[in-house]
């Protein structure tokens, strides 16, 4: 692997393979209610190292167009050293979202990039809201040798999903006692925690229980139609996101970043976002009891 500044941030791809757990293993608090109209944030303008797009639009700008949010802007950096760190200098910035990485391949730390920015946000920018970092799923469902990964739908499909949701536990006290080191070092909370990897999880066990209406399998079509929305993942033996997948994170995203909920919000879009009034109306409400009950999230008290 190059450089950290010669190359892509892995975790850039990121955005394609979140998994996770059960809402209830996250603590959970009384949250804030929904924000009204009449009390819009102004637009954010936030740098991802991850994007969600929905038919080739970017998901978190097009839900805060919905509602009436004006001047949301989302740039993608590839080189933190040559458009991170120079737009956080400049005080271009108002939040960073970027996605916890553990890859069997792992060289660059992207702690030191999240760092970096809970560092330079707050000096530069008065106004900077935070670093939010999506938690991360599991490569090849938790499977220890990544050369035994899984390599059909069949597999995923098969995946012990209590025995991923104590890994995932783990792997959660890691990230959280990242976020508590760094904000203390902050002086104050400028890293957060939005729990993508748990709302995963809990889809794919929504999924196996029959409560996604249309959806059967949790990996793989069931169609040969390359435009039904018929599963979380597709079939890659990373796994990278499906189409419900990628709109979970668009609405956890828009959840964090805005501290308000998705729920009701239409995606009208280029084409829409494939969704049917069920489907959206779960996965709206999933991404915000999973975004506005964890703590590290921002908003429960």
């Amino acid at each position: 692997m190059k450089k950290m500044n010669q190359t892509v941030m892995p975790w850039i791809l990121g955005i394609c393979v979140f998994l996770a757990c059960c809402p209830t293993t996250v603590v959970a608090q009384d949250a804030n209610p929904p924000v009204k109209a009449k009390s819009l944030p102004a637009g954010l303008r936030t740098m991802f190292g991850v994007v969600t797009t929905w038919n080739g639009a970017d998901g978190t700008a097009s839900l805060g167009k919905e509602v009436g949010i004006e001047g949301h802007q989302s740039l993608l950096f590839a080189k933190y050293k040559d458009t991170l760190a120079s737009s956080l200098e400049k005080g271009e910035i108002d939040a960073v979202m970027g996605l916890f990485w553990y890859g069997p391949h792992e060289k660059i730390k992207e702690e030191d990039v999240y760092r970096l920015a809970a560092e330079m946000g707050p000096k530069h920018n008065p106004k900077f809201r935070g670093v939010y970092v999506l938690t991360a799923y599991l490569i090849h469902d938790g499977r220890d040798d990544a050369n035994k990964f899984s390599k059909t739908n069949d597999e995923y499909n098969q995946t012990n999903l209590a025995e991923m949701q104590i890994k995932l536990e783990a792997l959660r006290k890691k990230e959280e006692a990242f976020a508590d080191a760094t904000n203390n070092k902050a002086g104050g909370r400028v890293v957060f925690l939005v729990p993508l990897g748990e709302g995963m999880l809990e889809l794919r066990k929504m999924i196996v229980a029959g409560k996604v209406p249309g959806v059967t399998k949790q990996s793989g079509r069931v169609t040969d139609d390359p435009k039904a929305i018929t599963s979380v993942l597709l079939g890659d033996n990373m796994p990278h996101l499906g189409h419900l997948g990628s709109c979970l994170g668009t609405y956890m995203q828009f959840a964090a970043l805005y501290r308000m909920s998705p729920e009701g919000i239409p995606f009208r879009g280029k084409d829409g976002d494939g969704l049917t009034d069920e489907q959206r109306a779960i996965l709206q409400k999933l991404a915000w009891d999973m975004v506005s009950k964890y703590p590290y999230a921002g908003i429960a008290k």
